[in-house]
């Protein structure tokens, strides 16, 4: 109930038994297991800033729920889909009968629960809201109308009524763009995940089985599992065009043909299975099943206008189209793309050699047809049998015969005409042998050849494609894979991440240990005893990334790389060098000068000592000066105290009535 909840963007769910919730989105402990739907609240049915805080706690709540509008979503599209089946395959409708009241009562009971919980503010507030509350509540009313009360109560409405029952009951499948809507806000960052790829590619491997199967096998369940494929498929695709926007269409991007290929796929497919059934319905409830059908011709029988089944002859013959998923198939196996990769540029370069042998055939063919067709090789003209000229009568006659002779399918006509020529006239044996020979064996080689090596340099090109993008994550386990292996040796030992040359040694006298060395660095051991000690030559201790780091290379060949790698590593050595010759000519400059510092304030110490000892020699003086002033000046009282005693004796003397006492 706080201002945090109230300030909340999205719901959402994971999994797992934890998650941390921000505002907007909810983020999961795991990439691997998680799956993130969120509903902005902007394009909900009912925005949260509309909810007070009694509506939180409500036990209606989960109508605003991510789950429920799953689940909605997901009713939605099965009713659609069984209005499609319905409509294709009236044979059907008996069996559509529970699902289809199944799913009147969950719109029922969605309608209810929506009610109690927004209640009066259902039909109020924005016009998109209120529009589509308006038609849940008329295709909900309608239909409960038609199925439930009309049949209980054994009434058959009039034909207008039943027409506009129909009407308003086709109106169900516009609510699959409200869950188009759904979906285009909701967080699928998940399908971006390998296991969501890994599922389409699943998905089209089943229904290249499938394909083959419902070509043999007649079952009516195939039209239910097709439907069910091709949700999936509408659904990835929605997703890509989410995903790349703009750019899914961009001629730069790499993937156009594949984008392109699964486009016309798809909505070829969606044309054929959803759009022409879906059409039948609305022409049948918009005008009714007999008006229907006698729209489509006049009163002579002759076509009226545009007739939809026409129209949509095409979408029918686009259904062959499903067999270009296995080209989906071939994309999602990288073996299998690399191998038609190869044979993609191979007939590239096949094109010139083509053009070689049709101009060798046409030249020869040329020569077949004057020579043999129109009788100039034969001393009799007259009596040369029909048959024997009959597959050089023209000039592409004699090239595609030919053509039959060089790949060696000639039909029995053209073998006995051969046959008959060469009894006829036995030079022109010479003539074949030699055609033969340039033909078959040589401009088949030749083919061959080029072939074979544009296959093999694309294969090339492709395999280290692959090796360049994933170049450092190989590296990256590599490097785990040593460490693991020589952290062993430093766990028995110091366990301080560092080795030395004789624990090395130790651990490779075990055979096992030496063959699992050799086979994880791609060198022989001697070389890593060598990369030990060529580390080692100034110190006992060598730090063990720093020994593995430089097996990673020790077994590649020496390049240029290798030899700009030691001219930075010199370069950095040289330049650290001067570093330090720089810093010790500066320490040193800072030396003298602290010497010469003290030596100046040892000089202005001698002279303030100098200063002090005069000083302290006229204080001494001073002082003497001043004791003998004291002696002087104690002589002076004790003169003074005789005085006084004297004269105070003769004044007792002269005055002999004072008191002692007085005195």
């Amino acid at each position: 109930n706080d201002e945090g909840d109230a300030n909340e963007s999205s719901w959402g769910y994971q999994g797992a038994k934890t998650a941390e919730r921000l505002p907007g989105k909810v983020l999961l402990p795991s990439k691997k297991s998680h799956v993130i739907v969120s509903l902005q609240e902007e394009h909900t049915v009912h925005s949260k800033h509309d909810m007070d805080p009694a509506d939180r706690h409500s036990m209606w709540s989960f109508v605003e729920t991510w789950w429920f509008h799953l689940v909605a979503a997901a009713v939605i599209i099965g009713n659609t889909v069984s209005i499609v089946l319905s409509a294709e395959h009236p044979d059907l409708k008996d069996a559509m009968f529970i699902l289809d009241q199944c799913i009147m009562v969950f719109y029922v009971w969605e309608l209810f629960c929506r009610c109690c919980f927004w209640k009066c503010r259902m039909f109020y507030g924005s016009p998109q809201v209120v529009a589509w509350n308006l038609l849940d509540a008329v295709v909900v009313g309608t239909g409960v109308t038609d199925q439930w009360i009309c049949k209980s109560m054994k009434v058959k409405p009039p034909t207008t009524v039943q027409n506009a029952f129909r009407v308003i009951r086709f109106l169900r499948v516009f609510r699959v763009l409200k869950v188009i809507h759904f979906m285009l806000e909701w967080d699928l960052s998940w399908t971006e995940q390998p296991t969501f790829q890994s599922f389409i590619g699943g998905v089209i491997a089943f229904n290249a089985l499938l394909m083959g199967m419902e070509t043999d096998i007649d079952w009516k369940g195939w039209n239910v599992i097709e439907n069910v494929l091709l949700c999936i498929y509408v659904f990835e695709l929605l997703v890509r065009l989410k995903r790349l926007g703009l750019s899914f269409f961009s001629v730069e991007s790499p993937d156009i043909v594949w984008n392109l290929l699964d486009l016309v796929i798809v909505v070829s497919s969606a044309g054929d299975a959803w759009l022409l059934p879906l059409m039948n319905v609305a022409r049948t409830s918009l005008m009714g099943s007999s008006s229907a059908a006698g729209s489509a011709s006049d009163a002579s029988g002759k076509p009226k206008g545009i007739n939809v089944s026409q129209l949509m002859m095409l979408m029918r013959l686009l259904r062959l189209l499903r067999i270009l998923r296995l080209a989906k198939l071939v994309k999602s196996v990288r073996p299998l793309y690399i191998l038609v990769a190869s044979v993609t540029a191979a007939v590239q370069g096949v094109f010139w050699v083509l053009i070689l042998t049709l101009v060798t055939l046409y030249a020869v063919g040329i020569l077949a047809t004057r020579l043999i067709g129109h009788k100039m090789l034969f001393a009799h003209r007259d009596v040369v049998d029909p048959d024997i000229l009959r597959p050089f009568q023209t000039v592409g006659d004699s090239m595609f015969t030919l053509f039959r002779i060089m790949s060696g399918a000639q039909s029995d006509l053209e073998s006995k005409a051969i046959d008959g020529i060469m009894d006829t006239v036995p030079t022109i044996k010479f003539a074949f042998v030699f055609f033969m020979v340039t033909s078959s064996w040589t401009l088949l080689s030749i083919l061959t050849a080029v072939v074979s090596e544009n296959m093999i340099s694309t294969t090339g090109a492709q395999e280290q494609e692959i090796l360049l993008t994933t170049a450092e994550e190989d590296r990256k386990k590599h490097v785990e894979e040593l460490q693991e292996l020589f952290s062993n040796i430093n766990k028995t030992t110091t366990g301080d991440g560092t080795i030395r040359e004789d624990e090395l040694m130790e651990f490779l006298k075990d055979k096992k240990n030496s063959n699992l060395t050799a086979k994880l660095t791609r060198v022989p051991t001697r070389d890593v005893v060598e990369v030990m000690r060529t580390l080692g030559k100034h110190t006992d201790e060598i730090r063990m990334d720093r020994f593995v780091e430089c097996l990673l290379d020790v077994g590649n060949p020496v390049t240029e790389k290798s030899i700009m790698k030691m001219e930075a590593f010199f370069l950095e050595a040289q330049a650290h060098g001067d570093k330090l010759r720089h810093e010790m000519q500066d320490s040193l400059r800072r030396v003298c000068g602290s010497v010469s510092s003290v030596e100046d304030r040892g000089k202005q110490n001698s002279d303030k000592i100098e200063s002090l000892i005069r000083t302290s020699a006229a204080h001494g003086q001073a002082i003497a000066g001043l004791q003998a002033s004291v002696q002087e000046l104690h002589t002076k009282f004790d003169v003074l105290t005789d005085l006084l005693t004297s004269d105070a004796k003769a004044r007792r003397i002269n005055e002999p009535g004072i008191s002692v006492e007085r005195s």
